[in-house]
């Protein structure tokens, strides 16, 4: 039901073309032009919030203003809740913390209530204040803003342990903070299983049975799911959700940490997607003593809708920790994630919405956008590792989509139903991979991953030693997720499926094993040529020998073939140069696999940190400040067509 006010304010308001104010504008009705109030009425009925929302997003009002005219007419208190003066309940759980935030209510040590209602919530609370007058004496009225900030300041402490401890005091076997002796053995035997290979002879049972056939099973299992991948037909992108009433409240997360110089570019990325401002929160969350950052956010993240949180200083400080501090004040339904130098395809969230909500698809908990190199044109390293997002995202994803195999997510780009984050608990701060971890978590609590055709533009390392640094933590979260998820083999096998398992071990750990294992090869096999060769070598040596090349074989044309047809799809150029350059690559990618496997001994945690904004050239980038300020306006109107950018 929707609950009018006939205020004192409206009888100074000049008639509209029809109907009466909603109670949670009639207070401030009366200080805004008619005009602008009919329209800021007719776009909150087409898209189906309050009012006070559509007037706050395009700017006419602020929170307070909205809170306090609200009060005055419903006859409650306005709370600022002022952290000096006001009293808050003290023994408070975590849970509890975030119940608080979810409901927007909060009981005081008096028994009295705070709401943070606005738009259909204030509506419903004035219905019940109209049954229940009594309650007028009890209640009292805050913004969602300041409720927000006084629960970072008062219960920093629940936020911060839940954070960084929530999954590890839940489900330990399904963290890496329990890893402990496991890691240090895993590096003593990849260590002394490349010392076995190069040293023990072919002769023995060992040498030539047991290893042989340990690499050849991953290699083997890795060339098989990308060779199938190329058989795939490719995929068309959703249509866009249009319908503007039917989309849920969405939320964006975007972790920073040293990224002032981007924070421009982000704005306007953001600020570029085609989606209710209404319904769209942005949570952008940085680190205590990450000044420039927050310096930048204050000038240019200034806009209704943008938030800044502070990750608590409480266990490890990585990406997947700042996301579980962001995650109690999210209000969407769904949540997204995006890095700080991400350019979304701006009809990416309708996309996504019409994902979620295809026949079929309840028990899907993450959709994955595709990631694209944009500074390709950088050198000859990003436009390696535009190869291999091309490879890896339009030709392998794409296959693991069809046949509804669970797959690592991406790092950014996902979008979460809600429920499905909390059934896992959210992310690992203790892994640094927290996108693949996640996804193998999902995939056992029986959620499925959709890949669909809308891009995400990042920016690839430009420099050797920025390119190693990232690279060395890709490959030390990806042992981490081994690691946790083979503990539990069986029970891995039977929540994930065989199949799923499957895939899993051969996407993380056929990688992982080839970049560990291509210099253990090379050397393997320079050793054998200066051996002199046998005079009869035996039928077995021989055989071994052809099932070798053919396993190499297949490995290689898996690993080129998946690289260039996803190249051809993108539309890069200079195919041929990236193939020439592909062994070259791939010895880097052995450099910072072993790399990895050092830090996941000495420093499983530590976060070395990619720089952005480095860029010199951009196919998308260069479009987007110009194409924003043409958006930009100060009046609200009539929704504009879905190709358009709604401001």
């Amino acid at each position: 039901m929707t609950h009018m006010v006939r205020g004192r304010s409206f009888e100074r308001l000049e008639a509209l073309h029809e109907g009466d104010i909603p109670v949670e504008a009639v207070g401030i009705a009366h200080r805004l032009d008619p005009s602008v109030l009919y329209q800021a009425l007719r776009r909150a009925n087409r898209i189906g919030v309050g009012l006070d929302e559509t007037l706050l997003a395009a700017g006419y009002v602020s929170p307070d203003e909205l809170a306090q005219a609200a009060a005055h007419e419903l006859g409650v208190a306005f709370e600022p809740l002022d952290p000096a003066v006001f009293a808050a309940p003290g023994r408070v759980s975590a849970k509890d913390v975030v119940a608080m935030l979810r409901s927007g209510v909060m009981r005081t040590e008096d028994g009295r209530l705070v709401a943070a209602a606005r738009g259909l919530r204030l509506r419903r609370l004035a219905a019940t204040l109209d049954e229940r007058p009594e309650l007028r004496g009890r209640i009292s009225l805050t913004t969602p803003e300041r409720l927000a900030d006084f629960v970072r300041w008062r219960f920093a402490r629940q936020l911060g342990w839940r954070a960084a401890f929530q999954l590890r005091d839940r489900q330990p076997e399904l963290s890496a903070g329990t890893l402990s002796a496991s890691r240090s053995l895993f590096g003593v035997a990849a260590f002394a299983l490349a010392a076995l290979f190069l040293t023990t002879t072919t002769t023995s049972f060992f040498g030539a049975w047991v290893l042989p056939g340990l690499v050849a099973l991953m290699l083997v299992g890795s060339a098989t799911l990308k060779l199938a991948a190329c058989t795939v037909p490719p995929q068309a992108p959703p249509r866009p959700a249009r319908d503007d009433g039917s989309l849920p409240d969405y939320s964006l997360i975007v972790p920073l940490y040293r990224e002032a110089r981007v924070v421009p570019q982000l704005v306007d990325a953001l600020d570029a997607i085609n989606y209710p401002r209404e319904k769209l929160q942005v949570l952008l969350v940085i680190e205590a003593d990450d000044e420039p950052t927050a310096t930048a956010l204050a000038l240019h993240a200034r806009r209704p809708g943008f938030e800044v949180i502070v990750a608590p200083a409480v266990g490890p400080r990585t990406k997947p920790k700042a996301l579980n501090a962001s995650l109690p004040f999210a209000r969407g339904s769904v949540v997204g994630v995006y890095d700080a130098e991400d350019v979304p395809d701006p009809l990416q969230l309708r996309q996504v919405c019409t994902a979620l909500r295809a026949r079929g698809n309840e028990r899907i908990g993450c959709v994955q956008a595709r990631l694209v190199i944009d500074n390709l044109a950088d050198g000859w390293i990003p436009r390696q590792f535009a190869a291999e997002y091309a490879g890896y995202f339009d030709v392998v994803l794409p296959m693991l989509d069809r046949y509804r195999l669970p797959l690592p997510l991406g790092g950014t780009s996902n979008h979460f139903r809600r429920t499905a984050l909390d059934d896992v608990s959210g992310w690992d701060p203790f892994n640094v991979t927290e996108d693949a971890d996640l996804g193998v978590r999902l995939a056992r609590a029986g959620w499925g991953t959709e890949v669909i055709a809308s891009t995400t533009d990042e920016e690839a390392p430009r420099r050797l030693g920025s390119w190693m640094r990232q690279r060395t933590r890709w490959y030390k979260g990806w042992m981490q997720t081994l690691l946790v998820h083979a503990r539990q083999p069986l029970l891995m096998a039977r929540t994930a499926g065989w199949p799923g398992t499957l895939t899993l071990l051969f996407l993380l750990g056929s990688g992982t094993a080839a970049a560990l294992l291509h210099p253990v090869l090379v050397v393997s096999l320079l050793l054998n040529v200066m051996r002199e060769p046998p005079a009869n070598p035996s039928v077995v040596s021989t055989m071994l020998d052809a099932i070798w090349f053919c396993v190499l074989l297949a490995g290689l044309v898996g690993v080129v073939l998946s690289t260039l047809m996803g190249m051809r799809r993108r539309g890069i150029p200079g195919i041929g140069g990236v193939a020439a350059l592909m062994p070259l690559y791939w010895l880097m990618m052995s450099a910072a696999a072993w790399r990895g496997l050092i830090e996941l001994v000495v420093a499983p945690t530590r976060w070395e940190k990619t720089e952005h904004g480095l860029a010199r050239t951009s196919r998308r980038r260069q479009r987007l400040r110009p194409a924003v300020r043409l958006r930009s306006s100060g009046a609200v109107r009539p929704p504009p067509p879905l190709g358009a950018a709604l401001s």
